[in-house]
């Protein structure tokens, strides 16, 4: 009798298919809420990160001005290279019975900034010079291809792709997730080269009377899917080869020509394989994209401040959007960042 008891008992402890369905079912709900809320921290802690590797590299302009008294080209040209398109001589002037900028052709702003990142070994690495110096993707002294090193400082967090190196098989090129704002866009003659950033520049604190709180320095775009655009440490960009798309980039580019349909700041996808979006600025991080400020600070602004590129007429201008007008250094534009 008493083992019939125990029986019944076990038999009665023991849980129904009906309610084992029902704590897994609230079980996945749980996971279903928590889930979202591990990825926005994982997103915020990326965030961060991105923000204070936009704070190294303002503060390495910053350092570069101090020292250099300019803050560095995007890269150098030689003055009547490769098109007629309008730019100033490099600011370090040519090697003497050359074309070649004294400081050595196509080296990013990137590169010029590294020895006040701590990168100083790679920076020497690299032969800067004019003539007779290789161009920069043919050094490889001593046999080592030293384009290939990741400066993490240069790469976006939440890009997963941020080990990644482009390469042919033979040569291989390290990428970056930020570029810095050449202004409005690359071409003298479409009122572009109004930045900080551009072919030949050599742009000054005092050449920034916009005030250096309302104008951009750098940005995020990060490499599309070919990896073809976005290297860290030489890059000449698509023709005429001004670094656009490359290493610095205008907020309302024009690819090719002056004449060309400006682009604007605007989501972009990492699957890309006709690079569509590497003429215009975006990032990995939802709803806009990090900048750094020319005053040193970095801040988040909305896709909704970006564009399209409005307008006007020639009695009417129209008003420049918020990225377009912080893009230029001496514009004199009114503009109130959202919160």
């Amino acid at each position: 009798m008493r083992f019939d008891v125990f029986e019944r008992r076990a038999r009665n402890a023991a849980f129904t298919l009906v309610e084992l369905l029902v704590v897994i079912a609230i079980i996945g709900i749980l996971v279903g809420l928590l889930l979202p809320a591990v990825q926005a921290a994982r997103e915020a802690a990326r965030r961060t990160q991105c923000v204070n590797n936009l704070k190294q590299q303002a503060l390495a302009m910053h350092n570069h001005h101090d020292t250099f008294k300019r803050f560095p080209a995007a890269h150098q040209l030689g003055n009547r290279w490769y098109t007629s398109y309008k730019r100033q001589p490099p600011p370090g002037g040519l090697t003497t019975g050359s074309s070649y900028p004294a400081e050595g052709p196509f080296w990013s702003w990137m590169t010029r900034i590294t020895p006040f990142i701590e990168y100083t070994n790679l920076y020497n690495s690299f032969d800067k010079r004019g003539v007779p110096a290789a161009w920069p993707w043919w050094q490889k002294p001593g046999g080592v291809n030293f384009h290939k090193t990741i400066c993490p400082t240069f790469v976006c967090p939440s890009d997963f792709r941020g080990g990644s190196v482009w390469t042919d098989g033979t040569d291989a090129m390290a990428l970056t997730s930020y570029l810095g704002v050449s202004g409005r866009n690359q071409f003298l003659e479409a009122d572009g080269q109004d930045g900080i950033l551009y072919v030949n520049a050599g742009v000054k604190m005092g050449h920034i009377t916009d005030g250096t709180s309302n104008t951009l320095m750098i940005g995020e775009r990060p490499p599309g899917s070919t990896l073809d655009y976005g290297w860290q440490w030489a890059g000449s960009g698509d023709a005429p080869y001004f670094g656009a798309a490359d290493v610095v980039l205008g907020v309302n580019e024009r690819a090719g020509s002056p004449t060309a349909t400006p682009d604007f700041f605007r989501p972009g996808e990492v699957k890309d394989p006709n690079d569509i979006h590497r003429y215009h600025f975006w990032s990995l991080h939802p709803g806009g994209a990090q900048w750094a400020i020319a005053d040193g600070s970095v801040r988040f602004i909305a896709y909704s401040s970006g564009g399209p590129q409005a307008v006007g007429t020639t009695t009417s201008p129209a008003a420049p959007t918020i990225v377009e007008a912080m893009s230029t250094r001496s514009g004199g534009e009114v503009f109130t960042i959202p919160d």
